[in-house]
């Protein structure tokens, strides 16, 4: 056994151990808490311990487990990790809540993606997503833990292709498969299936997966629960060609609009008059006769140009029916030879926060 320092005293003797690892609850004497002692259950794997720390130490979100102490020997050798002790629920069962929950559905989506979109500006790869390894704190906050194969950097070409069954990326059965952000991406693909669905799809546990036929869109087991834009980007997660699949943040930028349908405010100026879009008013028009009119809607994810007359523009582009108006942008009505002759009017969109 491994002798705590004296700060550090168990509360069982009982050990939660995985694959390599085990884990023990332990208090902090001097900080008061319940925290986590982690360590391998063979020295000749602690590798993965220093690996590990220095995952942790470089990627901070508190979406991400927290990382408190190093435990080593007298020899200054790494021995075990103290981490933050996660009290909340843990998801491998939330499929039976998924077509009731659709919101936490994609509350649990987005923490996940906000967890990677961390990771991979620090040009992280976790490795190993999947449900076992997320899990909420006390405060309901969803978190990925479990950092032992991560690797850092683009050019890590794997040995062992060393992942857990399902959650496996096509590209990773490749002999000597270069480990990418795509694989995390894959696997929350996976992770969205196993949240709304007690059975995965059979071609996920082909060996490479989807040889047969592409996996089923998700929103075939949601029931029309999600908006299309959602169906689309989660489908996308699980492209066999990495290419195609979303950027974790494109991913999060999807799951956040819809997360504050309709709590955004879009405002026009013009001057000193205020053209105001929202779910209370969802339609606006504006018209300066002889230059050009335009009619602007919300459809409760975004602002959109619904119809144009005349010589319309989104800071010098031509607008267009269907067109996004950016969260700040300057509309200008009449040709471009008026000059300053012209009318301007400013749009802003506000910023609803996602309140997990």
């Amino acid at each position: 056994m491994i002798n705590l320092p004296s700060r550090y005293s168990a509360l069982t003797n009982t050990l939660q151990s995985g694959g390599f690892g085990s884990v023990q609850p332990v208090r902090d004497n001097f900080l008061g808490r319940e925290v986590l002692f982690k360590f391998m259950q063979s020295s000749s794997d602690n590798g993965q311990l220093n690996n590990e720390i220095q995952m942790l130490a470089k990627a901070r979100s508190k979406h991400i487990v927290e990382i408190y102490d190093v435990i080593k020997d007298s020899s200054g050798a790494v021995q075990g990790i103290i981490i933050e002790y996660l009290k909340g629920r843990s998801f491998e069962k939330f499929h039976s809540e998924a077509m009731g929950s659709p919101v936490e559905y994609l509350k649990i989506l987005y923490q996940i993606g906000q967890a990677l979109c961390v990771l991979h500006a620090a040009d992280i790869v976790h490795r190993d997503l999947k449900l076992d390894n997320i899990k909420a704190s006390s405060a309901g906050v969803v978190k990925l833990f479990d950092f032992g194969i991560s690797v850092e950097g683009a050019d890590y070409h794997t040995v062992l292709n060393r992942g857990t069954y399902v959650y496996a990326a096509p590209e990773l059965f490749e002999q000597g498969a270069c480990i990418t952000k795509p694989m995390d991406i894959y696997a929350l693909g996976v992770c969205a299936w196993a949240l709304a669905s007690a059975n995965l799809p059979t071609v996920l546990h082909e060996r490479p997966p989807q040889m047969s036929a592409p996996v089923p869109s998700i929103g075939a087991i949601m029931g029309g629960q999600l908006a299309g834009e959602v169906v689309d980007v989660i489908d996308r997660c699980l492209s066999i060609d990495p290419l195609q699949r979303p950027t974790a943040k494109e991913i999060c930028d999807i799951l956040g609009r819809h997360l504050v349908r309709g709590e955004h405010i879009g405002t026009f100026v013009y001057n000193g008059k205020v053209y105001t879009l929202s779910k209370k008013q969802t339609q606006v028009g504006i018209k300066f006769a002889g230059w050009g009119e335009i009619v602007a809607v919300y459809d409760g994810v975004r602002f959109k140009i619904n119809s144009v007359k005349g010589d319309v523009y989104i800071n010098n582009s031509l607008a267009v029916p269907g067109a996004v108006l950016h969260e700040a942008c300057v509309l200008t009505f009449g040709r471009a030879e008026l000059k300053s002759n012209r009318h301007w009017v400013t749009f802003s969109s506000s910023h609803p926060e996602v309140i997990l």
